[in-house]
């Protein structure tokens, strides 16, 4: 049974995110996380701020990091978004800082044996018209090893940076497998010859430039050397 490895020193590469990506001041932070949560909401910055009672163009500023933003006036940001402090607080905290190259994290294989992830499971589900929405409780949970649903040669890569949220968030993890081409519009792994790591989206392969797009401060097509790109794969799965 294969299982999700902690062997880093099999993939010693390096951080995915920049430095540029790295938010040490807390305008930025506080600006970032309030983004990510206004995405999740659905809602317009606009939509936020009328909501809030805040112009439009400072509240464009907050979540650029451009201005501070006010403890008295936060509530009531969070509040027109269905959001909360402590959730932003909680954003804040999972951006990434100033991390020493010691404490980097990078991609890793799945195929030795090592840490497994394993989640119990609490009961069975049954679809259909027969038997609509019923659900049998298991009074032993079985526990499930996700190792199982990768294929071999599956990696992991830890995401530092910020161009991909709200699709990627700073702390979580994608899976990639460099069997698995990327496909079109789709999030992909770069692997850079230099033996760096980017998530952006596939677009498409125009002559000798690679073109993708990255999210986050703005949506934005980009141009990559092919010669500089070892492989282009598309991502499996996401967590934080």
């Amino acid at each position: 049974m294969s299982s999700l490895a902690a062997r880093q020193e099999a993939w010693n590469f390096r951080l995915m995110a920049g430095t540029n990506d790295v938010l040490n001041d807390e305008k930025a932070r506080a600006g970032a996380a309030l983004k990510i949560l206004r995405t999740r909401s659905g809602k317009s910055g606009e939509a936020v701020a009328m909501d809030a009672g805040v112009h439009p163009q400072t509240y464009r500023n907050y979540e650029k990091g451009q201005r501070h933003i006010p403890p008295e006036t936060l509530p009531r940001i969070l509040s027109a978004m269905g959001s909360t402090p402590e959730e932003h607080a909680n954003e804040m905290a999972r951006l990434p800082g100033a991390i020493p190259p010691q404490e980097r994290t990078f991609a890793s294989g799945m195929e030795e044996r090592g840490r497994v992830l394993q989640l119990p499971v609490g009961g069975y589900a049954f679809g259909g018209a027969a038997r609509p929405a019923m659900y049998d409780l298991v009074e032993e949970p079985e526990v499930v090893d996700f190792a199982d649903y990768f294929a071999a040669g599956t990696r992991v890569l830890r995401l530092g940076g910020m161009s991909m949220v709200p699709y990627a968030e700073p702390g979580g993890f994608v899976t990639y497998n460099p069997r698995r081409l990327a496909r079109r519009g789709q999030g992909a792994v770069i692997q850079m010859k230099d033996g760096s790591y980017q998530v952006k989206r596939f677009e498409r392969i125009d002559g000798d430039q690679l073109i993708v797009t990255e999210l986050y401060p703005v949506e934005r097509e980009l141009q990559i050397s092919m010669n500089e790109v070892e492989g282009v794969y598309a991502i499996g799965l996401r967590g934080d």
